[in-house]
């Protein structure tokens, strides 16, 4: 995963896209600044400034709670979870698989608003007790920001629009009904891009009466809505084209192998600019010892290319670039998700095999998607 990660929780780790940050900084400005000042006109400028950390912080924790709930049902289903990554919308619970029932997808999406809204209620209780024992005036505050809030956050997701966890509800509905996957989740798709752009046509709205700020978030939200409906229907296609694909079946088994001594004008002139792959195996041996690319070659200066050999500027092979023959073809393509990562290296009782890039990845996708399969 991208980002910044935090650590573990439960087994599962914790990342922040760098998108967060802002948003974080966005959410303590305006509590601080706006929210809080305007409720509670008595309290000084340091006040505000703290109860908008503090709950900021616990909106974090909301939303990291909320995604802990579906990674906890997904695991008890068997489901391997890889993260949760949190970003600028709120957080996201990456799992290696789909559900394999209706029932299972249901009750993992339902288990993230059921959270948010045990957690608003018990922000609301506290916020009472507070009341009741007189506790300091910004702390009860805070716990109703952050009660009511999580009330939001559960009643948001519950928008029958995929990927919320209100589409994946209405996904499991349909593919109950109809008994088919693929179609499920099609519809479950169209609601989110008609949420979605029902969302900008209400921030136009806004707009038009006035309430550009409010207008203007409401636009981006549908944005990202209806964009995310599309990708995540266009993902369920990608993995059903490459459903019981096998790594052998798809990888390329004569890109040419690179010698270590070779120098990079060498590489270069024989190589990169006769051939149509983007990395390629460097080899001492019958060792693999890294791979290169023209992203390695970019970075050493024209002048160096006659005195230093590939070997120096390839990068080492880890577990991360490697799969088996019989690594199914999905879970390697998200290997490949990467940006550091052109080729995977195939490997069988510890023999190089071949390499596994995105572009025959998708060659296939395209092909099968053409031809109807």
């Amino acid at each position: 995963m991208g980002g910044i990660k935090l650590g573990k929780i439960f087994g599962f780790e914790i990342s922040i896209d760098w998108s967060w940050l802002f948003i974080f900084f966005l959410v303590v400005y305006t509590l601080a600044n706006g929210y809080f000042p305007s409720m509670y006109p008595t309290y000084g400028v340091a006040a505000t400034w703290a109860m908008g950390l503090v709950a900021a912080v616990l909106l974090f924790l909301s939303v990291l709670t909320h995604e802990i709930s579906h990674s906890v049902v997904a695991r008890g289903y068997g489901i391997p979870v890889r993260g949760i990554v949190l970003f600028l919308f709120g957080g996201m619970a990456q799992t290696a698989d789909e559900p394999k029932t209706p029932r299972e997808e249901f009750e993992i999406a339902v288990a993230g608003p059921a959270t948010s809204a045990g957690l608003g209620i018990l922000f609301y209780m506290l916020g009472g007790i507070g009341m009741t024992l007189q506790w300091p005036g910004p702390v009860v505050a805070v716990f109703g920001y952050v009660s009511l809030v999580n009330f939001l956050l559960a009643a948001f997701n519950l928008i029958p629009g995929f990927p919320l966890d209100g589409g994946r509800v209405l996904r499991s509905v349909v593919w109950a009904v109809t008994k088919d996957f693929t179609k499920a989740t099609k519809y479950a798709s169209f609601a989110g891009q008609a949420c979605g752009y029902l969302l900008i046509a209400v921030g136009f709205g806004q707009i038009l009466v006035g309430a550009l700020v409010n207008g203007l978030w409401l636009i981006f939200i549908g944005w990202f809505l209806a964009g995310a409906a599309r990708a995540s229907y266009q993902q369920t296609l990608m993995r059903q084209a490459l459903s019981g694909l096998r790594v052998a079946q798809v990888m390329s088994t004569d890109v040419p192998f690179i010698p270590a001594d070779i120098s990079v004008r060498r590489f270069i002139d024989d190589y990169l600019l006769r051939h149509d792959y983007s990395c390629y195996p460097v080899v001492s041996g019958d060792d693999v010892v890294g791979i290169v690319g023209i992203e390695q070659v970019r970075g050493v200066p024209s002048s160096d290319w006659d005195l230093i050999p590939v070997s120096r500027i390839a990068y080492k092979p880890d577990h991360s670039v490697r799969v088996s023959v019989d690594d199914d073809v999905w879970d390697a393509l998200a290997k490949l998700a990467n940006e550091d990562v052109c080729h995977l290296l195939v490997m069988e009782d510890g023999q190089f095999k071949g390499t596994l890039g995105r572009d025959s990845v998708f060659r296939l996708i395209q092909k099968k998607l053409q031809l109807g399969i």
